[in-house]
């Protein structure tokens, strides 16, 4: 019975995204990627390895730290470019919350 495992028990590159594409959609560098990958614990290469590939699962954890609190400034943006990649392989998720104060007029 085949897997889905390569031989290092990684996802092949069709089950997921790679490091390299997820940078590039998200035009973060590796530094910052990485930053972001650690702080919502996925599990990644350690060094370099631009042909890690992540799961959706992982995805999903990527997008919502990106889009906490802590990383506003540049995790907005990634996490809306990752939003669509998600998209294109038929997975939705919900709007990130708003984590500003409400206005006095509400």
């Amino acid at each position: 019975m085949p897997t889905k495992l390569d031989m290092t028990g990684r996802n092949l590159p069709e089950d997921g995204w790679t490091k390299q594409e997820l940078m590039d959609a998200a035009g973060l560098s590796g530094k910052t990627f990485d930053m972001f990958r650690k702080a919502a614990r996925v599990r990644g290469p350690g060094h370099g390895g631009l042909e890690w590939v992540f799961s959706v699962s992982d995805l999903i954890e990527l997008v919502h730290r990106a889009e906490s609190g802590r990383f506003t400034e540049r995790g907005g943006p990634a996490g809306e470019a990752w939003r669509v990649l998600l998209k294109e392989r038929g997975t939705t998720l919900p709007p990130a919350k708003s984590r500003g104060r409400p206005s006095r007029d509400e």
